[in-house]
């Protein structure tokens, strides 16, 4: 059991660290400096994220994770791709962010409804609960047309 306790921790912390990276990389793409703080704040949120995780994955004899995944690198590539056929289209980059988002929160989602230790669990539940707040956010300003915050 502690071994799947491990592997969900390491999800946790390759998925936020993938999120960080999403939101750094979209924060250069976009043109409106309100977007770029937040997507810059939620950057930081993902990196505070793993350095809370980090500790516990360790105390349940857990490797160093790996530096990301694979699908969030592809993912970044293709907002790359997007942003420059659009032009750096602000609503572009937000909308492909809210995707990458969904599967952090899925993914945070799943943890809590699976096995956690219970010394973890309420720090996981917060996140994920700061997590659907952040959501939300980027998900009203995906559904507007022109991107005003």
């Amino acid at each position: 059991m502690e071994r799947n306790s491990r592997a969900v921790l390491n999800d946790l912390i390759e998925t936020c660290r993938d999120g960080e990276r999403g939101f750094n990389g979209a924060a250069g793409l976009v043109t409106t400096p309100s977007l770029r703080t937040l997507l810059l704040e939620l950057a930081a949120q993902r990196a505070r994220f793993v350095e809370e995780l980090v500790p516990h994955a360790q105390r349940l004899g857990g490797a160093a994770t790996s530096d990301g995944t694979a699908a969030a690198t592809m993912h970044r590539r293709w907002m790359d791709l997007k942003s420059a056929l659009t032009s750096r289209d602000d609503h572009a980059i937000v909308t492909e962010v809210r995707r990458g988002d969904s599967h952090t929160l899925r993914t945070y989602r799943e943890a809590v409804e699976g096995f956690l230790p219970e010394a973890v669990r309420g720090l996981v539940e917060r996140q994920e609960s700061e997590l659907r707040v952040a959501h939300a956010h980027i998900e009203e300003i995906a559904r507007k047309q022109q991107i005003v915050i």
